[in-house]
């Protein structure tokens, strides 16, 4: 057993007794068998025990009370808690703590759905309720909501919205969270917003007086959420999506500004942007390589490859040089009108091609609708784990996933500048691997995904973790950051964000030290580290 740094067996002891008093024994896990569950089984440390993050033990609280007072009793004995909600996180860490050392605060049975409001379109949710378990009980009961479920269905609404989490109806889930109930690092509970007007039943419809402070709590260690709002997105009569191509690269940049416009003007409720052509060799995230030489070889210029290289190479290969794509819901009348309004808009981009695909129409049949095509309508599942499993075998992955301006201009450049920094590590793996990355969708601005495999080569997974540095800080000296990142990277994630000597980092050190005084809750987590710890 791993003690918590700086605690020696018999306090750790007492404080286990006292977990065990309040949960019960059989909900607090001290075996090496039963903690090395919460282990990231993908650690980027594979083959250096002595870097990766382990916890010391777990204990699994049902109820907010239980929630408040195992806080209390860490504060007594000055133990770590890194709480967890319910599925993994693959490509962001898991369950491991940030700290080594903490005992795991798991909330997986804390698993209620507390209410359902059709007629408002918000539920509230404990942080144990899965996206399955959500997708069942509207089914179940005939709510009229769709789960906003990334690819893997396994994980938790609120912490997948607390991570600042992406899924296929609505996007950044943490933008539709209004309304939380908090247990303080102090054990205090405290409710958000309107929650906090003791007779107020609009919790869920407005976001109250003075600061807005739900934020505080998404990526944080401020708080415990045990509670949360999420607003819905009512189940439509119709949701399809276009597509938009070109043979000619320079026309991405028109088109991506059209795509945007439809977005700000309400048409679309999703939309991202790519070149077909560039990204054929692609060969992550379960991406299969087209290994085309021609393809590699303009990829792996400097400059990138020419517009012109590539309009020839796109009319060779008949692979469109531009893409954009948009997604559309609403009454079948309003999206036909929709589409036909995209339409006219890109016929003035001349050369380009506008495919309006095959419309979902409301109710579904679940079974005529593809896995990998599921999330995009709320329906949680697992096919994202298949999807990968066709890369072959590997210790795991995480992401290095930057966020750019919604421009074609940042398109083109953040791939200039991520393959350079490729081409000087002389990781021609990685390169290739990577390929050309694409504009994933946000309101205003576009997320790029990059997968890093784990090896059983100790020295290779090292060399990565730089590169992955590099990549941090030659996008940062751009303006592009991560918007969120494994437990590893979160200080090198944060170090980005250092506008006026850190001043961010340095407010986010001044409420943790206010709020939390002994550093308990999650220390390390999103790079804030209380200060009895900052010199490690």
């Amino acid at each position: 057993m791993r003690l918590p740094p700086g605690i020696d067996q018999e306090t750790f002891a007492k404080a286990i007794q006292e977990f065990a008093n309040t949960v019960g024994h059989d909900w607090v896990f001290t075996s090496e068998e039963d903690v090395a569950l919460y282990d990231d089984s993908y650690t980027p440390f594979v083959g250096e025990p002595d870097r990766a993050y382990v916890a010391s033990a777990a204990v699994a609280p049902d109820s907010v009370e239980q929630v408040q007072q195992i806080v209390r009793i860490a504060n007594k004995y000055r133990i770590p808690l890194y709480p967890i909600s319910t599925g993994r996180n693959l490509g962001y860490g898991g369950s491991s703590p940030t700290y080594s050392g903490s005992v795991i605060l798991d909330l997986k049975r804390m698993n209620r759905v507390v209410e359902v409001n059709d007629q408002e379109a918000y539920a509230v949710v404990e942080p144990g309720v899965s996206f399955f378990d959500l997708y069942r009980y509207f089914e179940e009961n005939n709510h009229q909501l769709m789960v906003s479920t990334p690819e893997p269905g396994w994980g938790s609404p609120m912490g997948n919205g607390l991570d600042h989490g992406m899924g296929g109806v609505a996007g950044d889930n943490f933008s539709m969270v209004n309304g939380m109930e908090v247990v303080l690092p102090s054990g205090e509970l405290l409710r958000t917003g309107m929650g906090a007007v003791p007779t107020s039943g609009l919790w869920q419809n407005y976001r109250g007086f003075g600061p807005y402070i739900d934020g505080l709590f998404s990526q944080a260690n401020f708080g415990i959420v045990t509670k949360i709002g999420f607003w819905f997105v009512r189940k439509p009569e119709v949701q399809t999506s276009f597509v938009v191509t070109s043979f000619n690269s320079d026309d991405l940049y028109p088109m991506v500004d059209a795509i945007q416009r439809l977005r700000h003007d309400g048409f679309l409720y999703s939309a991202m942007a790519g070149s077909p052509i560039r990204s054929s060799n692609n060969n992550f995230d379960g991406q299969l390589s087209r290994h085309d030489p021609e393809v590699k070889a303009l990829l792996d210029r400097r400059d990138g490859g020419s517009p012109e290289a590539w309009n020839q190479l796109g009319r060779k290969r008949n692979l469109p040089v531009s893409m954009v794509s948009g997604g559309m819901r609403g009454p079948a009348r309003i999206v036909d009108a929709a589409i036909e309004h995209a339409r006219d808009v890109f016929s003035k981009i001349q050369g380009t091609i506008f495919q309006a695909r095959e419309p979902f129409r409301f109710p579904l049949n679940v079974d005529q609708i593809d896995q990998g095509q599921r999330s995009f309508v709320g329906i949680p599942n697992l096919w994202a784990f298949s999807r990968i499993a066709v890369q072959g075998t590997s210790r795991g992955h995480y992401y290095f996933s930057p966020i750019i301006r919604a421009t074609a201009k940042d398109i083109f450049e953040a791939n200039l500048v991520i393959r350079g920094v490729l081409l000087d590590s002389g990781d021609t793996d990685l390169l290739d691997r990577f390929g050309w990355g694409t504009g994933l969708s946000l309101p205003k601005a576009y997320m790029m995904l990059y997968e890093f495999l784990v090896t059983d080569d100790v020295a290779l997974n090292r060399k990565r973790r730089e590169i992955f540095k590099q990549l941090a800080q030659a996008c940062a000296a751009r303006g592009w950051a991560e918007y969120r990142s494994a437990p590893a990277f979160q200080d090198i994630v944060m170090a980005q964000y250092s506008y006026n000597n850190n001043a961010l980092r340095r407010f986010h050190e001044t409420i943790k030290d206010a709020l939390d005084p002994n550093g308990i809750l999650a220390p390390g987590k999103s790079g804030i580290w209380p200060k009895r710890l900052r010199s490690t």
